[in-house]
C-alpha cells in the first residue's frame, strides 16, 4: 500500500490483524480517491447518505426499540414510519425542497431525534440550533442559514416568533406526534444526495463572537460512524465471535451538540440501540433513576454532568450496575475527576471513553479509554486511524514529537467551510485541506495532549464561551468603561466565565446588576458567575492588546 494510506491507517499497519482488515477485499479495504480536490485514503465500501444509516438499521433491526421516554417507546418500524410522515408534512405543506436548510430547535426529546431523520429524509439540510441560545443569538442564526421552516419545541419557537416573525413555525406538539405515529407512512422520494452535499449545519461561536454555522457533507457525517467503529474493531484485535447484545444509552448532552448526536444517535442507531431520553433539566437523582429503571448500559455524558452524579449523596442507594460504559468529553477534566468516576461507577471503569475533535474537525481525532483513561490522565489518547494529524509551529513548520505546538488535521471527514463565511474558512483551511484545530499541543509516546485552547474559548460545562461575545454587552452598559472577560478553573462546570471590569467614574453597578444586563441578550451559560470591579486600567501589551492571562494570574495570587 502507499506512503498516503499508511500515514492515514498507521495503526492498522501495526498488526496483522489489521492490516487484514484494510486491504484489497478486507472488511474495512482502503483505498485512494479525490476529496474536494484532494488525494485521500477513504473506506471502499461506504454509505454515502445519512438516511441510509437509518434505513439500514431498521431493515436489520424493524422490532428492536428505538427511542424511549417513559412509557412512550417507538421500535425501528414505527419510528421510520413518523419520520416519513413527518417528511411528507415539510414536503407537502411547508414546500421543503431538496437542499433547503430546516432549523432545528428544541430540548431533547423524541420527536428532536425524528424531526433530524425527518429532514434528511425529505432532502432538507438540518441547522441544529442551541436550545439555550436568547433571542438576539437566535435572530442572528436564522439570518444566517435562512431556513424554509423552523422545527422545534414551543418554548423556544416564541423566541423564533419574537426573532423572525414571517418565518413558518412546525410546533412539537401531542397532536403532531399522535399524527405522524398514528398511521404507516412511507418515506417520499427524493433525488439521492452527492456524498459532499450539506447535510448538517451546527453552529459555535467561533474566533468572533458570532455565531458560524459549521456545514457537514453526507461524507462527514456516516465516515465518522465507519472511522468510530474501524477503530474500535481495531483496539478489539479481532472480530467479534457473536452480535453484542444492543445497547441501552442514556443521552444526557444536548442534541445539537456533536458529541450527543454523532456520539448516540447516529453511533447507536447504526448497531440497533435504545436510546434513552429525559426531556428537561438535568437533574442528578433522576439521572440515577433512569440509569436502574432502564438497564442503562451506556451513559453518554459531557461536561459536568458525570462528575455531579457520581459525587450525588444517593448514588449508593440506585443499583447502577447494568452500566458498562460512561463517555465523557466537551469540557476539561482533571485527573481528580478521572479517578472520582472510576471510583463511583465501577462496573464502567473499563468503558470509560473520551474522545478529541471539534465541530469543524468532524471525526473523532484521538480517543483514550479503558485502562489508559486512569493511567494517562493528561492525555486524549491515541491519535484514531482515517485522521492525519501534525503540530506545527507559528510558521506551519511540522514539530518533532513532544515538541509543542499548533494541532492541525486532515481527513476526509471534516467539516465542508463555514455556512456562507468563505473568508473565515479560508483562515482555518490551508494547503491540501489541513485544518487548523484552534488548539496548543503535542504527540508524546504516541499520544496527543491537548495542552490549551489558541482562541481563547472558555468551556463551561462543554458549552463554548467566546470572551468578545461577553465583552461586547457588557461593553454596551453605560457605567462600564471597559472590560475582559476569561475563563477560570471550576470543580463542577470545568471553567466558569469571570469578569474583570473597570466602572466609569461616579458609577454605580455591582455584579448583580451587570450579572442581570447580561442574561437579558445572552444564554445562561455565557453570563459571568465571577465579578471583580477594578479602579485600574486594565492591563494591555505594547499593541493595546488586554492581557487575560495576567489578569487571571494576578487574581490567582491574591487569593489567600
Amino acid at each position: 500500500m502507499n506512503d498516503l494510506i499508511r500515514q492515514t491507517f498507521p495503526n492498522a499497519f501495526g498488526s496483522e490483524f489489521g492490516r487484514s482488515l484494510i486491504v484489497p477485499g478486507g472488511a474495512y479495504s482502503v483505498v485512494e480517491e479525490d476529496v474536494l480536490g484532494e488525494r485521500m485514503a477513504v473506506f471502499e465500501k461506504r454509505t454515502t447518505s445519512i438516511l441510509r444509516l437509518l434505513t439500514d438499521a431498521t431493515a436489520a433491526y424493524p422490532d428492536r426499540e428505538y427511542l424511549a421516554d417513559d412509557d412512550r417507546r417507538l421500535t425501528y418500524r414505527e419510528h421510520l414510519s413518523a419520520v416519513a410522515g413527518l417528511a411528507r408534512i415539510l414536503r407537502d405543506e411547508y414546500g421543503v425542497v431538496p437542499g433547503d436548510r430546516v432549523a432545528l430547535i428544541a430540548a431533547n426529546s423524541m420527536e428532536w431525534v425524528i424531526g433530524f431523520w425527518a429532514v434528511l429524509a425529505a432532502g432538507g439540510v438540518v441547522a441544529a440550533m442551541n436550545g439555550y441560545w436568547s433571542e438576539p443569538e437566535v435572530d442572528a442564526a436564522l439570518a444566517l442559514v435562512e431556513p424554509r421552516v423552523v422545527l422545534g419545541d414551543g418554548q423556544r419557537l416564541e423566541t423564533v416568533a419574537r426573532a423572525a416573525p414571517g418565518l413558518a413555525r412546525l410546533e412539537f406538539t401531542p397532536g403532531l406526534y399522535a399524527r405522524i405515529t398514528g398511521s404507516h407512512a412511507d418515506l417520499p422520494e427524493v433525488p439521492p444526495p452527492a456524498e459532499d452535499d450539506p447535510a448538517l449545519l451546527i453552529f459555535t461561536s467561533g474566533t468572533t463572537g458570532r455565531p458560524k454555522a459549521v456545514v457537514h457533507g453526507h461524507r462527514g457525517v456516516t465516515g465518522f460512524v465507519a472511522c468510530n467503529r474501524f477503530n474500535a474493531l481495531l483496539r478489539a484485535g479481532a472480530m467479534p465471535g457473536a452480535p453484542p447484545p444492543p445497547a441501552r444509552v442514556l443521552v444526557s448532552p444536548p442534541l445539537f451538540h456533536l458529541s450527543a448526536l454523532y456520539g448516540a444517535v447516529l453511533m447507536f442507531t447504526v448497531s440497533g440501540g435504545l436510546l434513552v431520553m429525559r426531556p428537561g433539566r438535568f437533574d442528578e437523582e433522576r439521572t440515577l433513576r433512569t440509569i436502574e429503571s432502564e438497564r442503562v448500559t451506556v451513559w453518554l455524558s459531557v461536561g459536568s454532568a458525570a462528575p455531579r452524579v457520581a459525587a450525588h449523596p444517593a448514588r449508593g442507594e440506585y443499583d447502577l450496575s447494568s452500566l458498562a460504559s460512561v463517555v465523557v468529553g466537551g469540557a476539561p477534566m482533571s485527573p481528580t475527576v478521572k479517578r472520582l468516576l472510576c471510583e463511583a461507577f465501577p462496573s464502567a471503569a473499563a468503558g470509560f471513553r473520551m474522545g478529541y475533535t471539534s465541530s469543524e474537525g468532524g471525526s473523532i481525532v484521538a480517543s483514550i479509554g479503558g485502562a489508559d483513561f486512569a493511567a494517562f490522565p493528561e492525555s486524549t489518547g491515541p491519535v484514531q486511524d482515517g485522521v492525519q494529524i501534525a503540530v506545527r509551529d507559528a510558521e506551519g513548520k511540522d514539530l518533532p514529537p513532544g515538541t509543542e505546538g499548533f494541532i492541525h488535521i486532515r481527513s476526509p471527514y471534516t467539516m465542508l467551510g463555514y455556512w456562507n463565511d468563505p473568508q473565515a474558512t479560508a483562515e482555518v483551511f490551508g494547503p491540501g485541506r489541513w485544518l487548523a484545530m484552534g488548539d496548543v499541543g503535542r504527540i508524546e509516546d504516541g499520544l496527543l495532549h491537548v495542552d490549551s485552547r489558541a482562541r481563547e474559548l472558555i468551556f463551561v460545562s462543554a458549552e463554548n464561551v467566546h470572551p468578545s461575545e461577553v465583552e461586547y454587552r457588557l461593553e454596551a452598559h453605560p457605567d462600564v468603561e471597559e472590560c475582559a472577560v476569561a475563563g477560570i478553573d471550576d470543580p463542577v462546570t470545568g471553567q466558569a466565565v469571570k469578569a474583570f471590569v473597570v466602572l466609569r467614574e461616579g458609577a454605580r453597578a455591582d455584579g448583580r446588576e451587570l450579572a442581570a444586563w447580561c442574561r437579558s441578550a445572552l444564554a445562561p451559560y455565557k453570563v459571568p458567575t465571577a465579578w471583580r470591579l477594578l479602579t485600574r486600567p486594565l492591563p494591555r501589551n505594547a499593541a493595546g492588546k488586554i492581557l487575560r492571562t495576567r489578569l487571571v494570574a494576578d487574581e490567582a495570587e491574591a487569593a489567600p
